[in-house]
């Protein structure tokens, strides 16, 4: 059953500006934005170890699914601030969303690298609430994981 939740699927390296933009779609859209990292945060407030970051954070991501589809269900726009690392994730996560009815719109915020690890930099200095303190150590332990959106996969680019 087709309704008109927008569900924007938000993807981008880490520090590339993802819930900055997810925040103005919030407001844009009259959205409910999910964010792993402050669920994370919130939920776990030991340094969790970045061998184990993934289980953490994709505990949070399904904990932030298992809400939001509520949302899509009651025709309500949700922006999923998930990262969307994945080829498969955006997929599947396009398929969750089409089989509630919702209307998937994968962003891809490109941002080059240099920009990226200042902005870890400065952000690492002042961490606000809900920000997650990532070492130069991590970005390149995760970075090597990302796959970036193609056009086969029709993303809005959003460029940094």
């Amino acid at each position: 059953m087709k309704n008109n939740a927008k569900v924007f699927i938000i993807s981008g390296q880490i520090g590339a500006g993802k819930t900055t933009y997810a925040k103005i779609l919030e407001k844009k859209y009259n959205a409910v934005r999910f964010s792993p990292d402050e669920w994370l945060l919130k939920l776990y407030t030991e340094e969790i170890p970045m061998e184990s970051f993934d289980n953490y954070y994709y505990r949070c991501c399904e904990l932030s699914w298992a809400v939001s589809k509520e949302f899509i269900k009651r025709n309500i726009n949700v922006v999923l601030d998930f990262g969307f690392w994945l080829k498969k994730e955006r997929v599947d996560y396009k398929n969750r969303i089409e089989l509630l009815g919702g209307s998937p719109e994968l962003i891809y915020i490109k941002t080059d690298e240099i920009l990226i690890r200042e902005r870890l930099k400065c952000r690492n200095l002042y961490l606000t609430e809900g920000t997650v303190y990532i070492s130069d150590e991590m970005y390149r332990y995760f970075s090597k994981f990302f796959e970036a959106p193609t056009e086969e996969e029709n993303p809005i680019f959003i460029i940094n």
